[in-house]
């Protein structure tokens, strides 16, 4: 991996501030797991850190945020997807994410990426204004994608991208 200046690696260390971010109540929900215990969740773990990329975005030596990325290949090399994106609940509302992907875009293009991909629920309001804002443009509909125990139904979930 190439050095990500405010981005640092994730490590096997990690598990714990990890697991408790993703079960955080404002978090959870968006993930593609329910609350799970922490022997469930190591298999997700080891999944997000054997990625091309699972690190922690810091601001000013404290992290504050984190994502996934994985890197597509052969004819798909200038594509990169986003996945497990958060922000740590107590730094939410205050522009990180937006800080945050700024600075990935400007890692992406760095690394001649074209394409930069997601996909988001779309009953994640927040989420999508704030991707509709850095330029995302949504560029279809996955119906009934995602089924939370809680939901009655499977919700949708939006694929997303910007050409950068």
């Amino acid at each position: 991996m190439t050095d990500l200046g405010k981005f640092i690696p994730v490590t096997e260390a990690d598990f714990e501030l990890v697991y408790s971010v993703y079960m955080d109540d404002s978090i959870n929900p968006y993930m593609s797991f329910e609350k799970i215990p922490k022997q469930v969740f190591q298999a997700c773990f080891d999944l997000m850190i054997n990625r091309d990329e699972f690190v922690f975005y810091d601001e000013n030596g404290v992290r504050v945020g984190i994502y996934s990325m994985t890197y597509g290949q052969w004819r798909k090399r200038h594509v990169a997807t986003i996945g497990a994106l958060a922000i740590f609940p107590e730094h939410q509302g205050k522009g990180i994410a937006y800080r945050m992907m700024e600075a990935v875009f400007d890692h992406l293009r760095a690394l001649n990426i074209k394409r930069f991909e997601l996909i988001v629920e779309s009953d994640n309001p927040k989420a999508i204004h704030l991707y509709k804002k850095l330029g995302f443009e949504i560029e279809g509909t996955l119906r009934s994608y995602l089924k939370r125990d809680s939901d009655e139904v499977p919700v949708d979930d939006y694929v997303m991208s910007i050409l950068l």
